[in-house]
């Protein structure tokens, strides 16, 4: 799997998330709290589409590893993910745009919080669970040697 499309997702998510906290941290206006929501729904889409491809490529090749270290590190992932996923669907569920306009301070440290875990979320998949999986890609294009039985 190339992961070239993964990490060009990532760069749009931090993107909308790093435009989601400063919408957030200068919250003053109706617009503003129109503006988070449609930065919202913009990052729910983008993570949506991240996962669907993650859950449907990526983690099914690494936990079909022959090396247990590639498997366990693969469920760690999804596992954690789905952790981080039921944060982000109860936030993006709990603010809408009246309670942000009703409670902008908690807003904006709930935000600064939750992009903070996907930033990280980011880093370390960027770091570990890609190169893991590039890695996996050039062990299977690795052409196999022609052995003939020699009489």
């Amino acid at each position: 799997m190339d992961v070239r499309i993964l990490k060009t997702q990532h760069g749009r998510i931090i993107r909308l998330a790093s435009a989601l906290g400063g919408t957030a941290a200068i919250m003053k206006t109706s617009d503003d709290a129109i503006r988070a929501r449609e930065l919202m729904r913009a990052l729910n889409t983008a993570l949506t589409e991240h996962l669907a491809i993650e859950d449907g490529e990526l983690y099914p090749v690494l936990m079909r590893s022959q090396d247990h270290s590639v498997r366990d590190l693969a469920q760690h992932y999804v596992e954690d993910m789905g952790a981080l996923s039921g944060v982000w669907a109860h936030y993006f569920e709990e603010w809408s745009q009246a309670r942000i306009l009703r409670d902008r301070e908690r807003f904006a440290s709930v935000t600064k919080g939750l992009i903070g875990a996907l930033a990280h979320r980011v880093a370390r998949e960027e770091d570990t669970l890609y190169p893991t999986m590039e890695a996996a890609d050039a062990l299977a294009v690795v052409p196999k040697r022609d052995v003939r039985p020699t009489s």
